[in-house]
């Protein structure tokens, strides 16, 4: 058993309120044995990666934070549907799993295989016919960047039948009562150490850099409701970089340049919420803060708010190590679970705020070299659809494997019955 860190049971307290699955999507080629048999792989190979291994287990009363136990993959963890579709089908079918979120105190994972599927775009004006892969994966097991790595895990684990759990670890009673102790035990120790934390963030004072002032909301920031729309655009990674910009920054000035057209208002100032990885090392599985970033719309010269995007994330990165930041953090790492689940159960979801952090968000992750297959068929290309919430309708995704960068937009009917008009601007601004 390992305890969760607090970023981590954060992560999980609050996809009881905001459905957080992950849904890491990968575009094969026809592999060379039947769907069937590659789910039967996929599975054989999940018990070769520890993080697939695990799922949740909660200590009664909230009295700690969660742990981490062992759990042998199952067969009904794979599923398989070999319905002929084509790729707009496919995307609606993936769509409409985000309505059958993981329960993680059962299973922290599941995976879903579609195939044949026609029409999968790769980003040189042609298509071919594959199979989809979607990693549907509880955002407490890990962020985009620790999906990633599992993800590429999973595929290239050895397909043999050894099961590699040899123990069942502590039964069940034996651990609800130890768990139950352990919290009890620590909570006088916390709730100290949080006290004396929280006096030393007053005693730094303001941050030294705020970051960006919060913008004014759009009609994009409404509750999206249970239905989802998915689109994606493919393209060739050198297209992107070809400025001099890395891919992040061309996408962001992408954004900059389709959203004020679609909105059709006097936008004069947009800005998005861009997750951002943290570079020091941590114990939690979920190292990143989201942060906001201003796309400069005053600046008509696309090259000018390409510097100036591209000097804002620097910025944002940098701030993470602010004083002020590091001792709130401090705070968050001893907070007793009860009071931070109380302060999470607390947070009013209805209540719409005056401004946010961005008006959408983008995530953005670079998957590594396409050097990997599924049985034969070779990597096309990844993506994935950040979550929605009740301030944000519209989420984009940029996600690349080796030469190939996939642009996804996740939205719903509620909030963009039209979604094909902004994705065709989008694509414009890409191009």
């Amino acid at each position: 058993m390992q305890r969760m860190a607090a970023a981590d049971a954060a992560s999980y307290w609050m996809s009881e309120r905001i459905p957080n699955d992950q849904f890491l999507l990968y575009c094969f080629a026809a592999p060379s044995i039947s769907l069937d048999e590659c789910a039967r792989r996929l599975l054989a190979r999940a018990r070769h990666v520890d993080d697939l291994c695990l799922r949740v287990h909660d200590v009664p009363a909230t009295a700690d934070r969660p742990y981490w136990v062992s759990a042998e993959p199952t067969s009904d963890q794979v599923r398989v549907d070999t319905t002929t579709r084509t790729w707009s089908s496919s995307l609606v079918a993936v769509g409409e799993l985000v309505a059958d979120q993981l329960v993680p105190s059962r299973a922290a994972w599941r995976l879903h295989l579609f195939g044949p599927v026609t029409d999968l775009p790769t980003g040189e004006g042609e298509s071919v016919t594959g199979v989809v892969v979607v990693l549907q994966i509880s955002h407490t097991l890990g962020d985009g960047r620790r999906a990633s790595q599992i993800a590429r895990d999973l595929f290239t684990a050895p397909h043999d039948d050894e099961r590699r759990l040899g123990a069942f670890g502590v039964p069940g009673p034996i651990r609800e009562v130890g768990t139950l102790a352990l919290g009890m035990l620590r909570f006088p120790g916390e709730f100290v150490r949080t006290i004396r934390r929280g006096i030393q963030v007053s005693r730094v004072g303001g941050q030294a850099n705020p970051g960006t002032p919060g913008y004014p909301l759009t009609r994009l920031n409404r509750n999206p409701g249970p239905r989802r729309l998915l689109r994606v655009i493919v393209l060739e990674r050198e297209r992107l970089t070809a400025a001099g910009s890395p891919v992040t920054v061309a996408v962001l000035t992408a954004i900059s340049q389709a959203l004020p057209r679609y909105l059709g208002e006097d936008c004069t100032r947009l800005g998005v919420e861009l997750t951002v990885g943290r570079s020091e090392r941590s114990e939690a599985r979920n190292n990143f803060r989201n942060v906001g970033i201003d796309l400069h719309v005053e600046v008509d010269d696309s090259a000018a708010r390409a510097r100036l995007i591209r000097g804002e994330i620097d910025a944002a990165r940098a701030a993470n190590a602010d004083p002020a930041r590091v001792a709130q953090r401090r705070v968050s790492e001893v907070t007793p679970a009860i009071l931070a689940w109380w302060g999470i159960r607390a947070f009013d979801l209805d209540t719409r705020p005056e401004t946010v952090t961005g008006v959408t968000v983008v995530s953005s992750v670079d998957r590594g070299a396409a050097d990997f297959d599924l049985d034969g068929g070779e990597i096309l290309f990844t993506t994935g659809f950040p979550a929605l919430s009740p301030v944000q309708g519209l989420t984009h995704g940029v996600h690349g494997i080796g030469d190939r960068v996939a642009v996804s937009v996740t939205t719903s009917p509620e909030i963009m019955p039209d979604v094909d008009r902004y994705v065709e601007l989008l694509r414009a601004a890409l191009a």
